[in-house]
């Protein structure tokens, strides 16, 4: 792109490329149009290969991609669209609450990092809701409905695409019960049981593998703890 967009001569990038490098340039140095452009073409690539990185959190067994976000509140807007979603839901997070001893806010935050706040709940081929707010996987023990969508895995750390099939439920109500089964029947999730420090919570939530996602718990403690959330809530 660097040398097609030099060579035609649009947008004056040459010469742009020439007064912005002379500014670094040691007097007496002589421009390179060929080597600056291969400098460019270089950092243009890295630059792209960087922002590519950048992509969803995903699950290692049960768990879809959660939407990528720069900070707690990306996938919020103005128009009170993340107190819709925290009404919508917090009866059933209060219920499931009670079930695993966590507190109901913590349970919010996860369904909010995994749907983006109920902008990016998994569909079903027709566009009807799925009610799956945990990103949940059907997996061979899962007898209901299911949707085969598309999912970015970390594998060793690294991002892949990949179809993966996931649980449809009735209502939301399901989608909490299914979860709160998740964590209190399955012992790896031992340790998310009785979590009443945010951090931990979401530190216990990525050691038990519930997401491949390096930056998993990091993403879910800054929805837990930050002015989203609370907004919502007081809302």
């Amino acid at each position: 792109m660097a040398q097609d967009l030099s060579a035609q001569g649009r947008l004056g990038f040459a010469k742009l490329i020439e007064q912005q490098l002379g500014r670094n340039m040691p007097s007496g140095s002589s421009f390179d149009p060929a080597s600056s452009l291969a400098a460019l073409q270089q950092s243009l690539i890295q630059q792209h290969a960087a922002n590519s990185a950048v992509l969803p959190a995903g699950g290692a067994e049960r768990v879809r991609s959660a939407p990528a976000m720069s900070n707690e509140s990306a996938v919020a807007d103005a128009s009170g669209s993340s107190s819709d979603f925290v009404n919508r839901i917090w009866p059933h997070a209060v219920e499931a609450s009670s079930a695993i001893g966590v507190p109901p806010q913590f349970l919010v935050a996860h369904s909010a990092l995994e749907s983006a706040w109920g902008k990016s709940e998994i569909r079903n081929v027709n566009g009807s809701p799925t009610y799956n707010l945990f990103g949940v996987k059907a997996g061979r023990n899962w007898h209901g409905p299911s949707v085969e969508v598309k999912t970015t895995e970390y594998v060793n750390g690294v991002a892949q695409t990949a179809r993966e099939k996931f649980r449809v439920y009735g209502s939301y109500a399901e989608s909490f019960r299914d979860y709160t089964n998740l964590l209190r029947n399955n012992p790896r999730f031992s340790e998310v049981l009785g979590q009443k420090d945010g951090a931990q919570f979401s530190r216990s939530l990525q050691q038990s593998g519930y997401a491949t996602d390096p930056m998993y718990a990091d993403k879910l403690s800054r929805i837990i703890n930050g002015a989203t959330l609370r907004q919502a809530l007081a809302g």
